[in-house]
């Protein structure tokens, strides 16, 4: 999907990242985050951007706006429609100003040494968009629920055979992926959905997609928002996907965008 000099200009010193870090009520682990983007990623890292919930603790508030005072690279945007998850990411989505954008949640629960993985497979693989994969050799999941796993695992395998697709995991919310796709798609997803949008659209419009492993933590701090009910938004995403295609959007030029 992309050109040759869409695939160079991400290679190299080239890759400027945007991270689209979502908070509700994280304390330390998104300090903990911030920490090692600014470290492992170094010149590579264009921006943190914050996705503060109004709902927010005054915890989880003052460590963010503490971050934002005292790092140039996090930038704080408290979420304006409230609540859920697809309206934060799609948010941040809207303020990058990289050429890459990296999508993580703060609770944790993402292996955060997943990311140079990432990186290499696409600046080096030719990707438009990378998947962190549990389910492939190397990932896997501790402290995951063994019914949603059941579930999780049935979803992979009859999508898979319905989109004709060899990536192993179309619904984890981390991924990395190059900025033209955020601009090119109108996204839809309000709540946890938003993660398997944020890799069907991309592969129903032909961009090429790589994976890596990962393992996915149950988290120590923070509360989940994640009901067992809303799982069955994943289904009903991916089916709408599936149906009715990825309506097209002009590309809004970045600079008109920031």
């Amino acid at each position: 999907m992309a050109s040759r000099n869409d695939v160079d200009s991400l290679a190299g010193d080239g890759l400027r990242i945007s991270v689209i870090l979502p908070v509700y009520s994280e304390t330390e682990t998104v300090r903990e985050i911030v920490a090692w983007l600014g470290k492992n990623l170094a010149g590579r890292l264009e921006e943190v951007i914050i996705v503060l919930s109004p709902r927010s603790g005054e915890a989880s508030s003052a460590v963010c706006r503490e971050l934002a005072a005292s790092n140039p690279s996090v930038r704080l945007h408290v979420q304006e429609r409230n609540p859920g998850l697809g309206f934060a990411v799609r948010e941040g989505l809207a303020l990058v100003r990289g050429n890459a954008v990296l999508l993580m949640d703060s609770d944790g629960e993402m292996e955060i040494e997943t990311i140079p993985r990432m990186v290499t497979a696409l600046t080096e693989g030719h990707c438009d968009l990378v998947v962190a994969s549990r389910w492939i050799k190397g990932g896997g999941f501790s402290g995951y629920d063994p019914l949603k796993a059941k579930l999780n695992w049935a979803f992979q395998q009859v999508f898979r055979l319905l989109y004709g697709t060899s990536i192993h995991d179309l619904t984890y919310g981390f991924k990395l992926m190059r900025t033209e796709i955020v601009r090119r798609i109108e996204w839809e997803g309000t709540l946890h959905e938003i993660a398997c949008e944020t890799t069907l659209k991309p592969l129903s419009l032909g961009y090429r997609l790589g994976e890596v492993p990962s393992r996915w933590t149950a988290r120590t701090q923070g509360v989940s928002k994640n009901t067992f009910l809303r799982n069955f938004r994943y289904v009903a995403m991916a089916l709408k996907v599936l149906v009715h295609g990825v309506p097209p959007r002009a590309v809004v030029p970045v600079s008109d965008a920031i």
